[in-house]
């Protein structure tokens, strides 16, 4: 029983307890030495109560991306908390703030899909300090991609921009390919964000020449696949532009790349995108069937992030195909969320969409508070 397992244990003096722990890693270690993997999560455990404080780090943070490439972000984000904890009681040496600033990128993405951007803002702050301490250009960069990202997803826009022209005048000085992808795509979210299409465009099909053969299948440290990210982001340039023809082939091979790669949060990513493409040509029967696929997705994976998304654009599809007692509840809850979680970037586009539905609904004093607020934001 779990009460006996914890009088037990607490009845150990704790030199007692950290040499069990440590005899308990070293006997795994011994035991299964070309199985390591499959026992991660107890080494991890072991090593931290055990104060192996080295090996509490390597173990804890293999654990904690073993969890993030399943899903389980909440079990990843423990992960690398506990491995912070650990590398705090080691010396500090170049190889330590290395691997301190490496642990908060990983646990800056672990908790993007969470949606848990103010606590991303203090990990990269924290990154930024120590980076600037050993004068590591390249983390610099690292730095100001997520940045630039976050910024943009908590609708600051035109400062994202800033951030994300640093991160790429660093990626052009090294010579640094995964600095170049991932910067390019959020410099081009950016962009995107503050209508700049011809630039957003520009960045975005640079990154898929740089992404050609084998690199489509790399993650270069991002919560979803690059490959399939990239042809989102060129969706939804092109649907804002009325290129259905070049938004839909650049939607479906998204797709296409998602399911192949068998990544959950990749294929919620690109389906919502294809998804508001088909919502502006007018195309809602496709465009639910994609909402309804990444909604599934979203609560099956706790993808929060996308989830949120997901479920307002759903809503927004239901209202215009006349379901719209269905489709109000949908908005409503998602701008909550929205806000809730300071995501700035989409309020003001959920904020219209509800009010579209309220008019269809004839609730329109209500249409007109909330398109007074998308105007004010």
């Amino acid at each position: 029983h779990a009460l006996t397992h914890e009088v037990t244990y607490g009845s150990l003096l704790q030199d007692r307890r950290r040499t069990l722990h440590g005899r308990i890693v070293e006997t795994i270690e011994r035991l299964y030495p070309d199985r390591l993997p499959e026992h991660l999560e107890r080494l991890a455990h072991h090593a931290f109560r055990g104060e192996a404080w080295e090996k509490a780090v390597t173990y804890l943070r293999q654990a904690g991306a073993k969890a993030f490439a399943r899903s389980s972000n909440r079990e990843a984000v423990s992960c690398f908390e506990q491995a912070l904890t650990a590398l705090g009681h080691l010396p500090e040496t170049r190889e330590r703030l290395e691997q301190a600033i490496d642990l908060r990128f990983d646990l800056r993405t672990s908790l993007f899909p969470l949606g848990e951007f103010e606590r991303i803002f203090g990990c990269l702050r924290e990154a930024e300090g120590l980076a600037r301490t050993l004068d590591d250009q390249r983390r610099l960069g690292q730095v100001s991609v997520y940045m630039c990202d976050n910024l943009r997803m908590t609708g600051h826009p035109t400062e994202a921009l800033g951030f994300g022209q640093h991160a790429q005048a660093i990626a052009e000085s090294l010579g640094d390919v995964p600095l170049q992808v991932t910067g390019n795509i959020y410099l081009g979210a950016a962009y995107l964000w503050t209508g700049d299409y011809r630039r957003a465009e520009d960045l975005l099909l640079q990154v898929l020449q740089l992404l050609e053969g084998d690199l489509s299948r790399e993650r270069f440290g991002l919560a979803g696949f690059p490959a399939v990210a990239v042809r989102g982001y060129l969706t939804w340039v092109f649907a804002d532009q009325g290129k259905f023809k070049e938004g839909i082939a650049h939607g479906q091979e998204g797709i296409r790349l998602a399911e192949a790669l068998d990544h959950p949060y990749s294929l919620a990513f690109v389906c919502w995108r294809l998804a508001y493409l088909q919502i502006i040509r007018g195309e809602l029967s496709h465009a639910v069937g994609l909402l309804e696929r990444g909604v599934a997705l979203s609560r099956e994976w706790n993808l929060t992030f996308f989830s949120v998304l997901t479920t307002g654009s759903l809503g927004y599809a239901y209202a215009l195909s006349g379901r719209i007692a269905e489709g109000i509840p949908l908005l409503e809850h998602a701008l909550s969320a929205s806000e809730t979680m300071g995501f700035g970037a989409y309020q003001p586009l959920y904020l219209g969409y509800l009010g579209e539905a309220y008019v269809l609904a004839d609730r329109l004093e209500d249409a007109l508070e909330f398109a007074g607020r998308a105007l004010t934001l």
